[in-house]
């Protein structure tokens, strides 16, 4: 298997893993399974698998902070849902294909239908106030992320009545979208000066794909299902193995569009003092590729099992609750899916990406490369050197080391003198030493920051900025240790996961996540408990998972999946401050002194206004209050969470260290 086969099987699985997928419903007797979350219930999953509470650990942070001699205050929040349904049926009646050599093959038709859907907002804020003396640094900052995925794959694979595979068919659609914003905002006082810049910056990354339709055809039958069936033997390991290379040939067409939007602006720098022009820092770009073709791909496909997986105690054949009835799965390490649907899928979405992503590369470094020749940020820009000898060089080539005129009058090392743009001469080794020699400054790349700033930092150097750091960082350390558990709750080492593999079918019907030798997530198994931990992770079977499916594929926008309403920056903005909602609306249409825009429920009759029929109709009442205020999200959310749960292994792995 090449690296080009490997990256589209990893990039499938870090797809599948981070997002949700959808597509048309399949008849009421097929197999599906399926897995929903609300990233709302996060920090209480962390709390009850780690032991870590990421309030206490704000708090922390807050406490540290205090004990050191300044004021901080730290939130964050995560909202959103994720869904992941694999269905599975065999089409009833046989019909004809075509293999590779146009040789036609009497098969059966069995679909999987791959549907994700993920959205989240996430926001993060910092305000934290330093004072000594005369001297002060203040910090405003606040940062959003917002993310979406919509992903539809329809994969029908030609089997024989010996489960001998003749090729697929695949549909794709799917949308991806991410944008993060930050905004940072700093007071700078020291040496009766103040400096107070202010940086806005926001990246959205956009990948759509309206449509791919793909054909796989074989050369020979792969036999990868009818090895998977097969029971282990006697003394066996039970475990299969097997890579078809070159087994056929992938051909399809496509459409993509792929789409970037960058915007920073930048305040508050006194650039006239540094020579730097503000408003080229003040800069939008954004651009989008559309694109279509076709492709045509050979395929390796890898194929394998392992029966005798060690997960106890599940393991060998097993009797799972499926939808109410019992099925006989084997239980082991093998792909969740038919083994050809995800290299499928992996080549398919690769082909159909690799021009408009390369394109959009292309048009992203141009612009990109503009701006900075504009901003006088590029070492390539407009700014020359003439040679003695009239060619004409880029000024950063001077005194590089090497000589770039032909004459070599662009290197003055061996010179006594260098001659200023004005005409002056100064000596040579003068030349970019971080001083302005030249009256003119000719003989310096960058223009010499302001004494006053000197000044500053000198300030800051001798006031107890640093000794407040370190006790700070001290304090933090010894708060955190002593809120860290010193064994975590749940030993993710003896943790273990495995697919229910349905002999008589051939398809998965179902994972597992064991932890300490109970089911942590998936379906009942005879004679094997359930974990005392009861994680908000929904599992799905049956006509539940089915109902589940039909309302998520529904589901395309990040509003459905994410709703403004549901994410609450009550906490967010009383640190904030009206800075990070400028525009809120204060209507408080119910008078309970929480304004509609952070009241989840209206009428105080303890159902949340996303799960209440009538919102403002309190039990009792002949008639509604008044219309909602608007509750509209300003901004979407941060990377917080994210970096709530790295924090929280790093803190757990510390105290095990």
């Amino acid at each position: 298997m090449d690296e080009r086969q490997i990256s589209a099987c990893l990039c499938l699985l870090l797809v599948a893993s981070a997002a949700p997928i959808a597509s048309a419903s399949g008849p009421d007797d097929s197999t599906i399974w399926g897995i929903s979350y609300d990233w709302s219930h996060f920090e209480g999953d962390v709390l009850n698998l780690t032991g870590v509470d990421t309030d206490e650990a704000n708090r922390d942070i807050e406490e540290a902070a205090d004990y050191a001699g300044f004021d901080l205050e730290f939130d964050q929040l995560l909202s959103g849902s994720s869904q992941f349904f694999v269905e599975s049926w065999d089409e009833v009646g046989s019909v004809y294909v075509n293999d590779i050599n146009n040789t036609p093959h009497a098969v059966t038709k069995r679909t999987t239908e791959l549907t994700i859907r993920h959205g989240n907002l996430a926001d993060a804020g910092l305000v934290a106030n330093w004072y000594d003396g005369d001297e002060s640094i203040e910090v405003w900052a606040s940062s959003t992320q917002e993310t979406v995925v919509v992903f539809n794959a329809t994969y029908t694979e030609y089997v024989d009545q010996n489960l001998l595979v003749y090729g697929a068919d695949l549909q794709v659609s799917g949308f991806f979208q991410q944008i993060m914003g930050f905004d940072f905002e700093v007071g700078v006082t020291a040496a009766n000066e103040t400096v107070s810049p202010d940086l806005s910056s926001s990246v959205s990354l956009t990948f759509e794909i309206p449509s791919l339709y793909s054909e796989w055809r074989v050369f020979d039958p792969l036999d990868y299902h009818s090895h998977l069936t097969a029971p282990p033997d006697g003394d066996a390991t039970g475990t299969y193995e097997q890579e078809y290379e070159m087994p056929g040939w992938v051909n399809g067409t496509f459409t993509t569009v792929t789409g970037y939007a960058l915007s920073l602006s930048v305040a508050g720098i006194p650039t006239e003092e540094i020579g730097v022009d503000i408003d080229a820092f003040n800069v939008e770009l954004s651009d989008s590729i559309a694109d279509s073709g076709v492709f045509m791909e050979d395929m390796i496909v890898m194929s394998g099992a392992d029966w005798g997986w060690d997960c106890p105690p599940v393991s060998g054949t097993e009797s799972v609750e499926i939808d109410g009835a019992s099925v006989q799965a084997q239980c082991g390490a093998a792909f969740p899916v038919s083994a050809g649907m995800p290299f499928m899928i992996g080549i398919s979405m690769m082909s159909a990406f690799d021009s408009g992503v390369q394109q959009l590369g292309d048009v992203f470094i141009e612009q990109v490369e503009s701006w900075m020749e504009e901003a006088g940020l590029s070492e390539e820009g407009d700014d020359t050197f003439t040679c003695d000898n009239g060619e004409e060089i880029p000024s950063y080539w001077v005194n590089d080391g090497e000589e770039d005129c032909s004459d070599g009058s662009d290197e003055t090392a061996g010179s006594d003198t260098y001659t200023c743009d004005n005409g002056e001469e100064i000596p040579a080794h003068w030349v970019n030493d971080g001083e302005e020699d030249c009256s003119d400054g000719s003989d310096e790349d960058s223009p010499v920051v302001d004494e006053k700033y000197e000044r500053m930092a000198q300030e800051l150097n001798d006031s107890n900025l640093e000794k407040t750091m370190e006790a700070f960082a001290e304090n933090l350390e010894r708060l955190v240790e002593d809120n860290v558990p010193s064994e975590p709750v749940v030993d993710f080492e003896d943790s273990c996961g495995a697919v229910l593999w349905d002999t008589a079918d051939a398809w998965v019907v179902g994972v597992v996540l064991m932890n300490d030798g109970r089911i942590m997530l998936g379906p009942s198994i005879t004679g094997v408990k359930d974990h005392p931990i009861d994680l908000n992770v929904e599992y799905l079977t049956g006509q539940a998972a089915r109902d589940a499916k039909s309302g998520s594929v529904e589901m395309n926008e990040l509003e459905e999946m994410a709703p403004a309403s549901r994410h609450n920056v009550k906490d967010l903005y009383d640190i904030l401050g009206p800075n990070f909602l400028p525009d809120l609306d204060t209507t408080d249409t119910d008078k309970d002194g929480t304004i509609d825009f952070f009241d989840a429920d209206d009428d105080n009759d303890g159902v949340f206004d996303w799960d209440d029929s009538e919102p403002l109709v309190s039990e009792g009442d002949s008639g509604p209050l008044a219309s909602k205020g608007d509750s509209g999200l300003p901004g979407p959310g941060a990377i917080a969470a994210i970096s709530m749960l790295g924090a929280a292994a790093i803190l757990i792995s510390r105290r095990n260290d």
